[in-house]
């Protein structure tokens, strides 16, 4: 329960946390927010809390593995963003985070998944093409679509929080790191400000990657540790 009321709490205050950071600031603030670990690193505080230091090392395993699935959501999207409308864009950063997650999930090794989401990150930025407009704030999203977006975000946390409590640790730590909300925002900045607002979200996102994938696997290492000195 304390989970589920967590993450329900997390999720929209996150994304209207990015919506008014967009908006005031530019869409590089709200994508940095969105790749730092925001909602990973309190779930795995509560995972420890809750189950020790074993049932927070799976649940780490799954937010690296999940971090694939990030960094191949991000670069797809930002990089087909200024060529394809927001609905064909989704769709095909959600077929590639798709495969990105079958990676992970057949890929049995925690580090060489990390390997794999640095290969895909670092790439990704340094073909990236050169920024064609000044960062500025967003002019905002129509009056219903901060509500969405905190509405949509709920309900995929909530379902995605019960399927972890079935499916064990490991996936809770996969869902619990998803792109979510990356998938809830992007079309919509896409939508409200242009395609190249949108794409600078996700390569900020993109940019946050490395730091984050290095936070989750500190705390992997630092609870398998004290696993085995147990």
């Amino acid at each position: 329960m304390e989970i589920l009321l967590l993450r329900t709490a997390l999720a929209p205050s996150l994304a209207l946390l990015v919506s008014v950071a967009a908006r005031r600031s530019g869409p590089r603030l709200g994508g940095l927010l969105l790749g730092a670990p925001t909602t990973s690193g309190p779930f795995l505080a509560l995972m420890w809390l809750d189950g020790g230091s074993d049932v927070a090392a799976h649940a780490a395993r799954g937010n690296v593995a999940a971090q694939l699935v990030v960094v191949t959501f991000c670069l797809t999207y930002g990089r087909l963003a200024p060529a394809l409308r927001p609905t064909p864009t989704l769709t095909a950063a959600l077929t590639c985070a798709v495969g990105a997650a079958l990676v992970a999930a057949m890929c049995a090794n925690l580090w060489l998944t990390a390997a794999l989401a640095l290969a895909v990150t670092f790439t990704g930025l340094r073909t990236w093409p050169a920024p064609t407009y000044a960062d500025r704030p967003s002019d905002g999203a129509r009056g219903w679509e901060i509500p969405v977006r905190m509405a949509v975000s709920v309900v995929t946390v909530v379902l995605a929080v019960n399927a972890a409590d079935a499916l064990g640790t490991f996936t809770g730590g996969i869902l619990a790191s998803l792109p979510v909300l990356l998938a809830v925002i992007a079309p919509s900045t896409h939508r409200s400000t242009g395609a190249e607002s949108a794409a600078a979200m996700m390569r900020a996102a993109l940019t946050a990657a490395p730091g984050t994938l290095a936070f989750l696997l500190v705390l992997h290492t630092a609870f398998a540790a004290s696993v085995t000195r147990n």
